[in-house]
């Protein structure tokens, strides 16, 4: 990661209900140490525990005044977004930036 990039959490496990809880808490202590950016990119499988995770996370940091950007969301989460209507509630980056 070049000095310019901002910090990325980038889990490399599952996004669903069995390890929403788990997940949620380090992606939260993640933006808490200064990460800017949520990398998906290498999440292999993703549900709606994993997009209610995102939300948490994005709400956490809208609440500590930090921006957030999300890269590499799985079409699966993207689908599920425009489903529940929370689509514009995810910073989404445009892959090529990250």
């Amino acid at each position: 990661m070049s000095q310019d990039a901002p910090r990325s959490w980038r889990p490399t496990t599952q996004l669903t209900f069995e390890t929403a809880g788990e997940m949620r808490d380090a992606a939260r202590r993640a933006v808490a140490e200064g990460a800017r950016r949520i990398d998906l990119s290498e999440v292999p499988q993703a549900d709606s525990a994993g997009l209610a995770l995102l939300l948490d996370v994005c709400r956490e940091a809208k609440r500590q005044k930090q921006s957030i950007d999300i890269v590499g969301l799985p079409d699966g989460l993207t689908s599920l977004a425009d489903l529940y209507g929370v689509s514009d509630l995810l910073p989404l980056a445009d892959s090529a930036s990250a």
